[in-house]
């Protein structure tokens, strides 16, 4: 499986390259006063609104809403709409790594400590080269996402599906390239 690497909180994290449409550097995200924890805010992209998840608050890192510490402006991984017509979603992330390949023989099984099986936004876990990657179950975080409210969110309005160009999944792009 081929995953995207990145960096939360020095913790480093994988997802499947399949499920990334494209990984932002320094997009302005505005806070939404009224939203769950769960949600940093919105941020416009190339026209589109996108939600911007904590996975602070999915981890369940912290107890609330992460201090701001990047000024308003965060990298953020933008998936693909898993189920269809739905929300655009984004996850907030530190930095953005490498693309790994990991082998499906070396994954182990992740449940926390104090979540049940098939809670955890953790699905997996796994060793390269020394560094311990927790794998992101983006499904997962969307469901979360889509039960935590009302399912409509309102003040994040569904943008478009990801393109069907064929060219790479994963792109990365500065708010200066718009």
């Amino acid at each position: 499986m081929e995953a995207l690497s990145f960096i939360v909180d020095g913790e480093f994290f994988a997802i499947d390259v399949s499920l990334v449409q494209t990984v932002v550097r320094k997009i302005p995200v505005t806070p939404v006063p009224t939203a769950p924890d769960e949600i940093v805010g919105i941020a416009n992209f190339k026209g589109r609104v996108i939600t911007v998840l904590s996975l602070h608050r999915f981890l369940e890192f912290v107890e609330a809403k992460p201090e701001n510490k990047h000024g308003g402006v965060y990298s953020t991984v933008i998936f693909k709409p898993l189920y269809g017509d739905e929300d655009q979603l984004g996850l907030a992330i530190d930095k953005a790594g490498d693309l790994i390949d990991i082998l499906v023989s070396e994954v182990k099984p992740y449940v926390h400590p104090s979540q049940e099986e098939g809670y955890s936004c953790i699905s997996s876990i796994v060793e390269i080269d020394g560094t311990l990657y927790r794998i992101v179950d983006l499904h997962q975080i969307s469901d979360r996402y889509k039960s935590a409210g009302d399912q409509s969110h309102k003040y994040a309005p569904a943008g478009n599906n990801a393109d069907s160009s064929g060219i790479n999944p994963v792109t990365y792009e500065t708010e200066d390239e718009k």
